[in-house]
């Protein structure tokens, strides 16, 4: 089926609510409000189709790095990680990252979603509501916990099945090291500030069941939903202080669609302030230097560039056959990112040497290896910038990675206590005889974090939730000085979220179509 062709015989130029992207928040913005059969919904994607094995079946999601599902972003070279210009995927394509990820459902702790709340001065972003909107998002396949999880959903979500015994003996040297060991991460453990569980994943009979898949695909039939793929939103059209479309490029041409009600941007971290910015809507200087005029002066667009920093642990693998690399059954948090109950790292695991190039080159890759995948909440913070007024320019994409010191000190904290985790009695029948790097001093151990890191693609933040001057959007996502426009994305959070970015961008999705619906 060719998923340019919409739902109608011809496509229209006018509809209700126009929502430009397809991942995991505009999928659940569009579908959501393509269930009202009187409001006309347009769906935007620049990239392809889902109807693809690399996106049903969720171990073959490394396929789709560097495919014609990622946006293949480099970042500028960066101070802190020796001069580096990091890969930056990024999903493109009905799902968008939901799509292309590992499939983990991580829905925030307790302390990420009453922060957003306090942030926004709106309590219906605190925990208690988002535990209401999850329940009516899911349908549980795990032990019941009617408190937490629920049963009735279009989200499918079940812990990771059937575990590993790598996995199981991660989780025993987790405990073993002092970590608490939960029935599930988004139970008991998203009210704890640290603790270990079985992964929750976002897989049904085998096959990954993406937000695009829950929500919008079942209505593709519907008169009132167009969908349309490989189209590109360059900019968002304003009249006055009034959204009232947007123009986009298909095949060569460029389109304009009208908007009666609103438009919502849900283009992730890096187009959603890049299709702001050429608009107008940004820091004044930096649209004026560049001869863009400026429609919306808002200095926090494209700042705050926050993510989880990747580091790879990476053991040589003993004796004992090790599950597929694509796997990472298990997760653990821990660490205090100063706010109090709140982790700073996340740990998954993975049967192979994930390790940059750069690693690889200096350090050499194991054969046979597995490698503890630990992300980082950093204190330092990163920048979206156009490069040129040329929508066709990539931007330039500032990560801040390690350029506080104190992370670098955090980073080596952390690589010990992965460390303490691989040295359990549990691992010594998976552990071979040497480490990357081998019995290093905190010196070499920094040096090998500085060449190694990497995004976990957990990028957010660059169009920021809050009362402040530098806050992009209000508690109902409706972007500052202008009508008729929101984001809904990963772009609102006010900081990354204690583990994947997906459930809460399936959350924000939620609740900007309640907004809308009200």
């Amino acid at each position: 089926m060719d998923e340019r062709r919409p739902n109608q015989a011809a496509v229209e130029t006018e509809y209700d609510v126009i929502v430009c992207g397809a991942g995991s928040a505009g999928s659940t913005v569009a579908g959501l409000l393509a269930a009202d059969t009187d409001l006309r919904v347009l769906l935007i994607e620049a990239g392809p189709d889902d109807d693809d094995a690399r996106v049903s079946d969720p171990d073959l999601w490394p396929l789709n790095l560097g495919s014609e599902r990622d946006w293949g972003y480099v970042a500028a070279p960066g101070a802190g990680v020796d001069g580096r210009r990091v890969p930056y995927s990024m999903g493109k394509g009905l799902g968008g990252g939901s799509s292309i990820n590992v499939g983990v459902w991580s829905r925030g702790h307790r302390r990420d979603w009453d922060d957003f709340a306090e942030t926004c001065a709106d309590p219906r972003w605190n925990y208690a509501s988002a535990l209401t909107a999850y329940r009516d998002l899911e349908t549980w396949a795990g032990d019941p916990d009617p408190a937490r999880r629920g049963t009735a959903g279009p989200m499918h979500v079940r812990p990771s099945q059937p575990l590993h015994p790598f996995f199981a003996a991660m989780l025993d040297g987790a405990e073993a090291a002092g970590l608490a060991r939960y029935a599930g991460p988004n139970g008991e453990l998203a009210e704890q500030g640290s603790g270990c569980a079985v992964r929750d994943e976002i897989v049904s009979a085998g096959v990954r069941r993406s937000p695009y898949r829950a929500f919008v695909a079942p209505r593709r039939g519907q008169r009132n939903l167009t969908v349309l793929t490989q189209t590109q939103v360059v900019r968002v059209v304003i009249e006055g202080d009034r959204t009232t479309g947007v123009e986009v490029v298909a095949d060569g041409r460029a389109i304009r669609f009208r908007a009666v009600r609103e438009v919502v941007l849900s283009l992730g971290a890096v187009q959603t302030p890049k299709i702001l910015m050429q608009s107008g809507i940004g820091p004044a200087r930096h649209l004026e230097a560049l001869g863009i005029g400026v429609r919306a002066d808002l200095p926090g667009v494209g700042a705050n560039l926050d993510d989880h920093l990747l580091i790879g642990c990476v053991w040589e693998a003993g004796d004992r056959e090790l599950p597929p690399p694509s796997h990472a059954q298990a997760v653990c948090f821990w660490g205090d990112d100063g706010r109090g109950q709140s982790p700073k790292f996340v740990m998954y695991s993975g049967a192979d040497a994930f390790m940059s190039p750069e690693a690889q080159s200096r350090y050499g890759r194991p054969e046979s290896a597995f490698t503890f995948l630990l992300g980082m909440r950093l204190r330092s913070r990163g920048s979206v910038r156009l490069a040129s007024p040329d929508p066709r320019s990539a931007p330039v994409i500032e990560t801040g990675y390690l350029t506080d010191p104190e992370d670098l000190r955090d980073a080596v904290e952390a690589y010990r206590f992965a460390e303490s985790i691989a040295g359990a009695e549990a691992m010594r029948p998976w552990r071979g005889p040497r480490a990357i790097p081998a019995g290093a001093s905190d010196g070499e151990v920094s040096a090998y974090i500085r060449t190694a890191a990497s995004t976990f693609w957990h990028q957010c933040g660059t169009a920021r939730v809050g009362v402040d001057a530098q806050a992009v959007v209000d508690s109902e996502l409706r972007v500052r000085g202008l009508r008729n426009l929101r984001v809904a994305d990963a772009s609102v959070l006010p900081r990354v979220t204690s583990g994947n970015t997906m459930a809460p961008c399936v959350l924000i999705g939620y609740r900007a179509a309640g907004f809308i619906r009200g």
